[in-house]
């Protein structure tokens, strides 16, 4: 989930008029039960009339020095709130974590924390947001307010969603259905049910539930989880062929989103109604969707709407003709995709590590309880007897040695992790980063002892096709399988990685284009004479490729793509199954990388 949606979620209801609110902060707080009634208001229309909530804080502010503790931390926190809210960060956090560090109140407390965890979500700071879950996780059981329980539950679904932790996600959101404060219903929880089973691609079709948690929503008035919810349904749609279905749901209730100036969730709408117009054809449309998706997206952030819509503007383009918008739109495509894919892996790096440091905290209390009792047994030796006192040091010995093991394996864990970060999930192969990291060693390499080098770009053709017609765990089987054909065929200083669904780049270090045109005619017989996977032999695969030589292209890794991919579109467009070499010629035709088409 782009992490810039998490602040409105948490903040962020439709704001409607509350008759009477400007009478009801007019006067300035007298006392200090007073300013505590004032507080007390504000914390109930905070969502519902944010400039009474600013002015009631701004009357009780004058009586922090009579408040009690308890009504100055209030205070504090909803201060935090509001900062939190404009964007001020640095003030939001330092008044949000004095109360989550020192409050006596717990729930006070877990609602700073929540609060918090917002915050460094939507800062980037990913590793101080999962310390302060974990905070929030051991106040839980504790906390007996339904609604600061309630929206705590909501943060934890959202933040391990984003890390990759679907189902602690899930889990989450199942029990904010199960257990809403009395004034809720049922559509906070179902909308962070949907997106976590959304982003771990669990959805296999659009259960009613959804349409009621929808409606319910509606008649609640929280239509921005409605909202939520749509975009949602509608992204399922695009991922299942069903462009039409995605914009008969969306365009209805963009011009009301639009209203609520809730910019970050009208770009994912416009982001879908992009590629859903780009898909059936109306280019017109894909290009006014795409332009307000990327205009819409948080300044400087790059999230999945603003990657999608400079995509469909690159394709809008190269379909027109237009090979220089094309391209400079497809630099920034580029760039938008790295930049999400990089934060996307620097939430899930950032669990583990956290995770970890929690394990080797309790590890390193176990220690040293271990050695504080070693310390006691020693001096109790002097009143024991010596036999009785090493029989005593032996077995604790032994508890530290197992510690120090644990410890160990701990660490082994953590770089296993590290490693674990490199590699593409579903192949093994080198995930798009690293391929990038150690192709442009070995071309520097290259460059120095002028040797040499040449890359093969391919993908699977008509792959949509599979995943449409036989669902997407035989197009993973399909995946695996031609990533297994083409291992046993390269070499092992040869560099293997997936760009992205089912493209695929191969390094070749010191070879020459006729070796490179070889060995890419190799890899196209194995893949096309394999079965395509053991439970579906009937099912055949071929592959397009594309090669380029920096005899042509020299050692820099861009160009090198850029050319190899025009020769691939080159192939596609010959009919397929078939490798072409590539030449300067093909920059302007296919920038890469190509959107993978099948």
């Amino acid at each position: 989930m782009p992490v810039s949606r998490w602040i409105r979620h948490a903040l962020f209801l439709l704001a409607v008029p509350v008759a009477g609110m400007a009478a009801a902060h007019a006067e300035a707080a007298r006392t200090p039960a007073q300013a505590a009634e004032m507080l007390e208001r504000a914390d109930q229309v905070k969502h519902a009339d944010f400039d009474g909530f600013t002015h009631l804080l701004q009357d009780a502010a004058p009586m922090r020095a009579q408040m009690d503790a308890a009504t100055a931390t209030k205070l504090a926190f909803l201060e935090g709130w509001r900062a939190t809210w404009v964007g001020d960060f640095d003030k939001g956090r330092g008044l949000l974590e004095s109360v989550a560090d020192t409050s006596p109140d717990a729930v006070l407390r877990v609602r700073a924390l929540a609060t918090l965890i917002n915050l460094f979500g939507v800062s980037h700071r990913y590793e101080d947001a999962f310390r302060r879950l974990n905070q929030m996780q051991e106040l839980l059981p504790s906390i007996r307010d339904a609604r600061a329980r309630f929206a705590a539950l909501g943060e934890a679904s959202q933040l391990l969603s984003s890390a990759g932790q679907f189902d602690a996600a899930e889990a989450y959101a199942k029990q904010m259905v199960d257990q809403p404060p009395e004034d809720e219903t049922e559509c906070k929880g179902m909308q962070h049910l949907l997106r976590a089973r959304s982003e771990a691609n669990r959805l296999v079709s659009i259960d009613p539930e959804y349409q009621r948690a929808i409606v319910s929503c509606d008649k609640a008035g929280d239509t921005v989880f409605a909202d939520t919810m749509r975009a949602d349904i509608g992204s399922f749609y695009l991922r299942h062929g069903q462009p039409r279905a995605a914009i008969d749901l969306l365009e209805p209730h963009r011009d009301d989103l639009r209203d609520t100036s809730y910019a970050t969730l009208l770009a994912e709408f416009d982001a879908s109604l992009a590629s859903a117009y780009l898909a059936m054809d109306d280019l017109a449309n894909a290009r006014r969707y795409a332009l307000s998706a990327v205009a819409g997206s948080v300044r400087d952030e790059f999230t999945d709407p603003k990657r999608t819509g400079f995509k469909v503007l690159y394709e809008v383009e190269q379909r027109l003709g237009n090979a220089q918008a094309a391209l400079n739109y497809h630099e920034q495509y580029m760039a938008a995709d790295k930049a999400y894919l990089d934060d996307i892996s620097a939430r899930s790096l950032a669990f583990q590590i956290v995770d970890q440091q929690v394990v080797a905290r309790k590890a390193e209390v176990d220690a040293l309880n271990k050695k504080n009792e070693i310390l006691r047994l020693s001096n109790a030796l002097d009143k024991k007897e010596v036999e009785t006192g090493r029989l005593y040091i032996f077995v604790l010995g032994l508890c530290l040695v197992g510690i120090v093991a644990l410890v160990l394996r701990l660490r082994r864990s953590q770089l296993r992790f590290m490693r674990m970060a490199r590699r593409d999930g579903l192949t093994g192969i080198c995930n798009r980063e690293h391929f990038v990291e150690q192709s442009e060693r070995v071309l520097a390499y290259g460059a120095r002892s002028d040797r040499g080098a040449c890359l093969i770009l391919f993908d699977l053709d008509h792959f949509k096709n599979v995943n449409d017609t036989w669902g997407h765990s035989v197009g993973d089987e399909v995946l695996k399988r031609a990533v297994d054909v083409c291992r046993r065929a390269l070499h092992a200083c040869d560099v293997f990685g997936r760009l992205g669904g089912e493209e695929f780049a191969v390094l070749l270090p010191d070879c020459s284009p006729a070796q490179a045109r070889a060995r890419a005619e190799q890899l196209r017989l194995s893949i096309s004479a394999t079965s395509a996977t053991p439970s579906r032999p009937e099912l055949l695969v071929t592959a397009s490729f594309g090669v380029a030589s920096t005899l042509q292209c020299g050692f820099e890794l861009h160009r090198l793509l850029v050319v190899a991919d025009g020769a691939l579109y080159r192939a596609k467009r010959s009919g397929r199954n078939c490798v072409f070499m590539g030449d300067s010629g093909d920059i302007p035709d296919s920038p890469y990388p190509v959107a993978a088409s099948g």
